[in-house]
């Protein structure tokens, strides 16, 4: 299912509260260009709140100069002259719609894989979720999430609804929900369930599946968990009896620090383990960041995102999504990108605007739905210290 700008300009606030914090400076905002581009280009700071304008499909000319246009090189000084000066016209601003980097429309995907993500879906639920998308499957899973701000709490603690979008005819089928949740420790914790109904419950609850936690106070870590035991809460005994019974650490999640936005986009790396490879760390045990840390890649497969493109005719970010699912501008917008086995570049996740609280999540190989949801999650964490 496609999503596409409107042919007027609209203009749309900021993603969150989170995204402009009190006595800061401006964040960079990542602002879509038709054909999918969207930008990322800082703006002048303005008091309280930031809008973002969405690009017109109708391109705009600058003014040229006349060819009649001559420099005024006086051979002698001159008086001063006694007529009042004319305030000058302020210039035309130069148009966001440019070239695109890539054709607006790509060629077909060949898929040569036997694997129907919606057949899977409907047969195992549980088991799809938590399963990787085959290697030889190469159209993106298309889904979207859906950001709930409703009732009192929602503002602060928001809940988000992951749906497939089967790619025919837009028909969407839930696959999962999470709440970030009210605690008293400065690490935000995102409740991960594929029941709505124990969606405000804590971990452990009917339908939990998983949970996304911070893992600093700066707010630049995280970690994926599965619905396993902490080893916090179990004894040393018991972890080595029944190791398959600690949890699984299915993503970490490290964003560049980025003070008040002032290296530019938001940059971050996603860590996953091997395919067929488990993380289960017991409580003396390095996790998946340790690893990460300690350059101990034989386990881990790293993503990243992909950086946008600095374009110096419009002095903004632009990047190019596929399928023309992004519609509007923000911060969050991403791509997640591989080193395939030729040594390229591949995206493997994109995650854009749709409307306000609409955003597409798309995904394939080698990740799983409940690992994409995760690292979409984290991006609506938003922090000074990253921003």
């Amino acid at each position: 299912m496609s999503y596409i700008v409107s042919k007027h300009p609209c203009r749309i606030g900021s993603d969150s509260e989170d995204e402009n914090p009190k006595n800061s400076r401006s964040t960079p905002v990542i602002k879509l260009l038709p054909n999918s581009e969207f930008t990322h280009s800082r703006i002048p700071f303005q008091p309280k709140s930031l809008n973002w304008d969405v690009s017109s499909d109708e391109s705009t000319t600058n003014e040229k100069p006349s060819s009649d246009t001559k420099l005024d090189t006086p051979s002698r000084i001159s008086k001063p002259s006694t007529k009042p000066m004319k305030p000058k016209k302020p210039k035309k601003p130069i148009s966001p719609s440019i070239t695109a980097v890539s054709p607006s429309t790509p060629p077909p995907v060949v898929n040569s894989s036997a694997y129907d993500p919606i057949k899977s879906m409907v047969e195992n639920p549980t088991k799809f979720i938590n399963t990787p998308i085959p290697k030889d499957h190469s159209p993106f899973v298309q889904c979207s999430l859906q950001r709930d701000k409703d009732g009192v709490q929602g503002s602060l603690y928001p809940r988000f609804y992951l749906q497939h979008e089967r790619p025919s005819d837009g028909k969407k089928t839930f696959l999962l929900a999470a709440q970030k949740q009210s605690i008293v420790t400065s690490h935000p914790e995102f409740v991960i369930t594929t029941n709505v109904t124990t969606l405000s419950e804590k971990a452990g609850s009917d339908g939990y599946v998983g949970k996304l936690r911070g893992v600093n106070l700066s707010g630049t870590e995280y970690i994926l968990y599965d619905n396993g035991l902490s080893p916090n809460k179990i004894s040393k005994t018991a972890q080595l009896n029944n190791r398959e019974s600690l949890r699984r650490e299915l993503v970490g999640i490290i964003y560049d620090t980025n003070l008040l936005g002032f290296k530019g986009p938001r940059k971050f790396t996603a860590v996953i383990p091997q395919m067929e490879h488990n993380i289960r760390p017991s409580k003396s045990e390095p996790g998946i960041l340790d690893q990460w840390r300690d350059r101990r890649f034989s386990y881990l497969m790293p993503l990243r995102n992909k950086v946008p493109t600095y374009n110096e005719e419009t002095k903004s970010y632009v990047i190019q999504f596929e399928g023309k699912r992004v519609a509007q501008a923000s911060i969050k917008n991403f791509q997640i990108i591989m080193e395939n086995d030729k040594h390229e570049e591949e995206v493997v996740m994109q995650f854009g605007r749709v409307n306000e609280d609409l955003f597409t999540c798309d995904y394939r190989y080698p990740l799983s739905a409940i690992q994409a949801f995760g690292i979409a999650l984290s991006s609506f964490d938003s922090r000074i210290a990253r921003e």
